[in-house]
């Protein structure tokens, strides 16, 4: 039952599709199962047992950046049994069982939605697609991180021209890491950081981008995920560059 309720996939729209695909499913189920008892509980009671039944040891890992939980010992339906089972209490256990597993399979079904939300948020939100980080640039400005970053400006209708041209790069991690720390002295190679854009709605998603010194390269740093670098065929800076 773990990372079921995390408040992040409510901001997550391939997640949000997917538990809501879920819960109907569930539902379905629920209703199905409480039609064909010929002994029907109070439905407020076998709602209780299958929350109880969700209960779970779940062994949970990250897989491209989703928390996925995959139950393996069922505690709330051996808890549940253990209970209805007691002296007094004969036959309540057959009427309540399958509510209770109902729950325990409720986590699988969860953990199939998550793993669907994998490949759809790749469909939705392309992770080479610069407009999954920036997707609006209406309010974007500039500013300077580095003491001795020259002032320049921020060419927005540049930078609006190339939005559908920029070409995502490895990551030369080694070779910027020589870069900046060269005999003649410390250089930043990523002094400006891009500010006020917006990226596209419905991942929950908030983004760092730094700009090169050339304004040619953007250096994308996501609350979740990987960085991600793009390289423009113009310089988005006017006035000037860092200096050497």
């Amino acid at each position: 039952m773990n990372g079921i309720f995390d408040a992040e996939k409510y901001m997550h729209a391939p997640s949000l599709i997917l538990i809501a695909f879920s819960c109907m499913l569930i539902g379905i189920a629920f209703a199905i199962i409480y039609k064909k008892q010929e002994s029907s509980p109070k439905a407020w009671k076998a709602l209780v047992v299958f929350v109880l039944g969700m209960i779970t040891f779940s062994f949970t890992f990250n897989l491209s950046d989703e928390v996925v939980s995959v139950p393996i010992i069922p505690i709330g339906v051996a808890l549940l049994s253990w209970l209805l089972r007691r002296k007094g209490n004969e036959g309540r256990w057959q009427r309540f069982r399958r509510f209770a597993w109902l729950g325990f399979l409720s986590n699988f079904i969860f953990l199939g939605a998550s793993l669907l939300a994998i490949p759809l948020d790749e469909m939705m939100y392309p992770k080479a697609d610069i407009s999954t980080y920036t997707m609006d640039i209406k309010r974007a400005s500039l500013m300077a991180t580095h003491p001795n970053s020259k002032e320049v400006t921020l060419n927005k209708e540049e930078l609006e021209r190339q939005m559908n041209k920029m070409k995502q790069k490895k990551i030369e991690s080694e070779s910027w890491y020589y870069g900046i720390n060269e005999d003649s002295g410390y250089k930043e190679m990523f002094p400006y950081i891009l500010t006020g854009t917006v990226p596209k709605k419905g991942r929950g998603l908030e983004t760092l981008i730094f700009i090169e010194e050339d304004g040619k390269g953007l250096l994308i740093t996501p609350n979740k995920g990987h960085q991600v670098y793009y390289r423009l065929e113009e310089s988005i800076l006017t006035g000037g560059a860092l200096e050497g």
